[in-house]
This record gives C-alpha cells, sequence and structure tokens, in this order.
C-alpha cells in the first residue's frame, strides 16, 4: 500500500508540473532610475507583466503623504511606460499594483538643478587647475554621490569600476579609442621616418608666411568633409610641423582644426554626419505625423545653421585683416615675437616631440611616406562608409541610393579600418624606403600609441561623466525650458539656447541631437498648427537648424567634447589653452548668429539678408576689436 501512494504522489506532482509548465508564468517588476529629479517628469517601466493587466503606481513621502500617481496598462510584451512627476526632494517610497502581484521599493529624488553641478564642476576645476583629467574624475565623482547618496568614498570607487569601465566597455567607445591608438602608431611610424619632416620642406616652398600656414589649414578643413575625426587627423598632422616652423601658437592650430572640423561636417551632403542627422529627423517626423520627407527637411534647413556658417566666415575675416584678440592674440603675440608655440607650463595632450619619434639627423624622409598613410587612411574610412553602408541598405531592404547608403554606414568601423589600412601603409612606405629597420618601425608605432595613453584616459572620463549627465537627467532638465507657453517666434532661438546648454553639459553633439530632436519638432508642429502651411514649414525648419547649429555651437565651447579633445591632440595642444584661446570665438559667433539669425529670421528678415548681415558684423568685429598679430620675419625653409 505504501508503494503504490508514493506512485500516485508522484504521478500527481508529475500532472501538476505538466500542467503547469504548458501555461505561461509571470513575474513582473517595476525598474526606477537611479536618482530623480524634484519637479521633473520621471520615466518608470515595468515589466514581466500579464498583457493588457492593469497597473497601479503611488508614491508617498517618509511621512505617509501622497506625492504622485499613475497607472497603465501593459502591452502584449508584459510591459509599461508611466511618467510622473514627484514635487519635492527626498526619499519617495513606492507601491505597485498589478493584479495579484504588488510590491514597493524607494526611489531617492533630488533637487533639480544638482544635476548640472558635475558638468560645471569638471569645467571649473579644468579652467583653475589647468588639469583635465583631474577635472573631470571630480566631476565624475560629485555625479556619482549625487547618485548614490552616502559616505563619499564609495562614490570614488564607482569612478573607476562603475563610470569608467561601462565607458571604455561600450563598443562604439572601444572603436574610438582603436581608432585613436592606431592613428598614433601610423603617426610615431610617419615622424620618426622623417615624413612629416619632407611634408614640411615641400609645403614650405608655397607656404611662406605664418598667414600661410593658418589659410592651408583652413582650406585643408574645408576640403576634409567626410568626417570630423578625419579632419582633425589629417589637418593636425599634416600642419602642425609647419605651424612650428612659422611660429603659429598650436592654440591657434587647434582652433582652426576644431572650427573646420564639426561645421564642414554638420554642413556636408556627403560624409557621416548625415546619415544621422536625417535618421534622427525621420524618427521625429514619424513620431509627430509630419508628411515631410526628411532629406529635404535636411537641405531646407543648410541656409539656417548659423553658427556653423558664421564660424568659417569669422575665421576667414580672423586671416584676411590678420588680427586676434583676447587670449589668442596673447597667444599669437608669444609664438610670433619668442618662438614659443606652448605657453609656459603647457601639457599637450599628444607629445610628437618625444626623442623616441624624432627621426635621426641625417634622414630627410620621403613625402610619400607621410601622405601616402594619411591618404590611405582617409580613403580607408570613405571606403568603408560604402561598404558598410551598401550591404547595411540590402540587410534593411532599402534601395541602394546615396541617401539610404549615408544613412546605414557604420562610421566608427570605416574610421578604424581606414587607421588601421594607414598603420600598414606607413609600415610599408618606411620598409620599402628603408628608411628604418623593422625593429625601429615597431618601436616608433609602439611610441605613437604611448602618445595617446592621456588623450585615452581623458575620453573614456569625458563619456563617464555624459553617463553621469544621463543619469542625473541633466538633459532632460534643460529641454524643460522648452516646456509650457512658449510663442512659435522665439522657438527656434530657445531651441538654439537649449541644444547648446546640453551639448556644452554633455560633451556630445550627437547626443544632443539624439535627445533635443524628439522633442523639438512634435513641439513646433504642435505651437504652429493654428498658421498657415507657409508658416508652418518655416519653424519646423528653423527649429530643426537650431537643434543641429546649437548642438555644434556648444561642443565647441565644451572642454569635455571629444572632438575638442581630438583637437588639442593632433594639434599638440594644451587642451585648457585651447578651449580658454577658442571660447570668446566662439561666444562672440554664437552671439551673432542667435541675434542676427534665429531671432531676426523668426521676426521676417530673409535668411539671405541674415546671412550677409552675420557675415559683414563678424567682419566688423574683427576688425574694430582684433588686434594686427605680428609676422615672423624669419627663414622658415631652412632644413
Amino acid at each position: 500500500m505504501k508503494g503504490l501512494a508514493e506512485r500516485r504522489r508522484f504521478w500527481g506532482w508529475l500532472l501538476c508540473w505538466l500542467l503547469l509548465s504548458g501555461a505561461p508564468l509571470y513575474a513582473g517588476e517595476i525598474q526606477t532610475p537611479a536618482v530623480a529629479l524634484a519637479g521633473a517628469p520621471v520615466e518608470i517601466t515595468g515589466s514581466g507583466f500579464a498583457p493588457n493587466t492593469p497597473i497601479q503606481l503611488r508614491f508617498e513621502d517618509a511621512q505617509g503623504n501622497p506625492l504622485a500617481r499613475a497607472e497603465a496598462v501593459a502591452d502584449e510584451s508584459g510591459a509599461a511606460t508611466v511618467r510622473v512627476r514627484l514635487p519635492q526632494a527626498g526619499a519617495a517610497r513606492y507601491v505597485w499594483q498589478a493584479g495579484d502581484e504588488s510590491g514597493a521599493g524607494t526611489l531617492r529624488v533630488i533637487p533639480a538643478w544638482w544635476s548640472l553641478l558635475p558638468p560645471l564642476l569638471a569645467i571649473a576645476l579644468a579652467l583653475a587647475l589647468r588639469q583635465v583629467a583631474l577635472a573631470l574624475v571630480g566631476g565624475v565623482w560629485l555625479g556619482a554621490w549625487l547618485i548614490a547618496g552616502g559616505d563619499p568614498f564609495t562614490p570614488l570607487l564607482r569612478v573607476v569600476d562603475t563610470y569608467l569601465l561601462d565607458a571604455y566597455a561600450d563598443r562604439d567607445h572601444l572603436q574610438i579609442i582603436l581608432f585613436t591608438l592606431l592613428l598614433g602608431g601610423m603617426l610615431g611610424v610617419i615622424t620618426r621616418a622623417g615624413g612629416l619632416r619632407a611634408i614640411v620642406r615641400v609645403l614650405s616652398r608655397r607656404v611662406r608666411s605664418d598667414r600661410g600656414v593658418q589659410f592651408s589649414a583652413y582650406l585643408l578643413g574645408l576640403l576634409i568633409f567626410i568626417d570630423d575625426y578625419a579632419n582633425t587627423l589629417f589637418v593636425g598632422a599634416t600642419m602642425r610641423p609647419l605651424a612650428d616652423r612659422y611660429r603659429v601658437s598650436r592654440e591657434k592650430l587647434a582652433y582652426l582644426i576644431d572650427s573646420t572640423a564639426a561645421p564642414v561636417a554638420n554642413l556636408a551632403l556627403i560624409g557621416t554626419w548625415i546619415g544621422f542627422e536625417v535618421s534622427v529627423i525621420a524618427d521625429s517626423f514619424k513620431a509627430a505625423g509630419i508628411g515631410l520627407e526628411p532629406y529635404w527637411a535636411f537641405l531646407l534647413s543648410l541656409p539656417y545653421r548659423f553658427y556653423p556658417i558664421f564660424a568659417l566666415a569669422f575665421i576667414a575675416w580672423l586671416l584676411v585683416w590678420r588680427r586676434d584678440f583676447g587670449a589668442m592674440h596673447r597667444a599669437e603675440t608669444r609664438a610670433r615675437t619668442t618662438g614659443k608655440v606652448l605657453a609656459e607650463g603647457a601639457s599637450p595632450l599628444a607629445s610628437y616631440d618625444s626623442a623616441e619619434l624624432l627621426p635621426p639627423d641625417h634622414l630627410r624622409g620621403s613625402v610619400w611616406s607621410a601622405a601616402l598613410p594619411i591618404l590611405t587612411a582617409l580613403l580607408g574610412a570613405v571606403g568603408g562608409l560604402v561598404y558598410t553602408g551598401y550591404y547595411g541598405a540590402l540587410d534593411a531592404g532599402d534601395p541602394v541610393t546615396l541617401r539610404s547608403v549615408l544613412a546605414n554606414a557604420n562610421s566608427y568601423v570605416s574610421l578604424v579600418w581606414g587607421a588601421l589600412l594607414g598603420c600598414v601603409a606607413a609600415l610599408l612606405c618606411v620598409g620599402f624606403t628603408r628608411a628604418l629597420s623593422l625593429r625601429e618601425s615597431f618601436d616608433a608605432w609602439v611610441g605613437g600609441v604611448r602618445s595617446m595613453v592621456l588623450a585615452v584616459v581623458i575620453l573614456g572620463l569625458a563619456w563617464s561623466i555624459g553617463a553621469v549627465c544621463e543619469s542625473l537627467h541633466t538633459a532632460q532638465y534643460l529641454v524643460q525650458a522648452l516646456q509650457g507657453s512658449v510663442s512659435p517666434v522665439w522657438l527656434p532661438a530657445l531651441t538654439t539656447l537649449t541644444a547648446a546648454g546640453i551639448s556644452f553639459a554633455i560633451g556630445s553633439s550627437w547626443g544632443t541631437m539624439s535627445i533635443l530632436m524628439p522633442l523639438a519638432i512634435p513641439l513646433a508642429h504642435t505651437l504652429t498648427a493654428g498658421l498657415d502651411a507657409q508658416a508652418q514649414q518655416f519653424y519646423l525648419i528653423a527649429t530643426i537648424s537650431s537643434v543641429l547649429a546649437g548642438a555644434t555651437f556648444g561642443d565647441h565651447c565644451s572642454p569635455i567634447s571629444d572632438t575638442t579633445v581630438l583637437s588639442s591632440i593632433f594639434a599638440g595642444s594644451d587642451h585648457i589653452d585651447h578651449v580658454r584661446t577658442q571660447l570668446p570665438y566662439a561666444l562672440v559667433v554664437g552671439v551673432v548668429a542667435w541675434l542676427v539669425g534665429d531671432v531676426a529670421t523668426a521676426f521676417g528678415l530673409p535668411v539671405w539678408a541674415a546671412l550677409a548681415l552675420g557675415v559683414l558684423i563678424l567682419g566688423a568685429i574683427v576688425r574694430l576689436v582684433g588686434k594686427p598679430t605680428p609676422e615672423y620675419g624669419g627663414d622658415a625653409t631652412k632644413q
């Protein structure tokens, strides 16, 4: 009998298990962000619920007083999203109910303005201490402390084991790091083999003044429009030795590189930016129900991108009048009169003058040993864009057109491929000319990689503070300034200010575009609903342009921007000196672009008149405010 009872019990459990295994099991859970801002909307997500299950969520303070309530219904996948606004800072307790399931937890709520403190601290420390790495560590630490609370020591550990580690673990970030290290290795081989010395020798036959060097850097920046990273590499590597010879300060060279790289890429009809820009416009149009073709909207927005256009015009005026002002004038005067292209105590992010990279005195070098690897890197990146874009379009089922190829191209992979091919070309050129032995070539390549270590650290910290700002909802707090009752006339101007503020805080123009575009386009569409079709299209296009131009403006002003860092790297400049000298110029251009461009055109000034007036005003500012910079009268052609 006992054996029979055990068998029945076994078959009973087996039958129950079979019945249960055939039915879906649900275990819902609620996910909250690390921290919320008082008075700002916070997004709460749920997953694992039965489809179509009503979910109720309520918040209360430590005394049990109600703070907010929200309701949602799980979709077919069992997921749900709600947005609530918690009115006060402190620990908020939440309780949720979904059918027979329930749960509870707590969420830290901090004052909204605290979200601005980490980037502001990083910027202040960078300007005060002139140590950008230490300043970024301070900003990331403060952000980690605001997020986690408690003692200040544990957040210091999070700087390394969480934020910095996550920054380097990101695939796109790793590709940028690999791109930077490979380029450093390529430049190390080129420099050691005398390639840059040969380029300087050839260019010196045509470029015979410090102004000629600056014009050459400016024109090269306009020609390398395919990508801002490739621009900084090519212009920096080519012009830096020549700029040193004609006593052009490293600060001015970094400014020329930085102010042609992103603006040119922002305006280019072919390049790595256009696919991303059109994609964020298209997604925002789809969400807002706008029928305008995204690529056509992109083209219409070009004349309204006042900051990139005026930034390029401003450089031309500086070179035509041979004038500078402020910190840049002091840097140029120092370089021309003393030959010191770097300020006293400057710490360039990359050193191209170390003993392991300098060529022997007897080695004149070959132009092709420098030009061929750099061109190979550039053309390799372009070829990578075409290759990845072509197969990406096929995989996506899109027709193979120029637009679809650019939209589906992988710019990060393409840049890595180009840098790798540049390294191979550099080693082959050195081997063919027998300028260096195999061991010397490898040592030079390692030395070039080593010269980029500090740059890689700073890039990682810049990405880390961007992640801190994302966790603190810094961008969302700044976007909130646009919400409420906003007149359509002021929408483009306010959008520019908001985009500039976000980009300055997070150090990323692309990140700003992806955050702000989905908010600005529906806002413009809603505010102009009662206007005629022509006015609706104007404000829509002007708002799109404001996002794209404002993001570039804030990126230029921010010391934690990756393009600003890369400009310092390839110019061989002290990073803080670069930011300090560039900032007044960027602010002058930004103010003129905002007043003459965004504000005046919204009040009826034709765009062609705004462009002409802005260019003339900038020329007048340079002429009246700027001071003549000394000419270098020495013999720069001697080898």
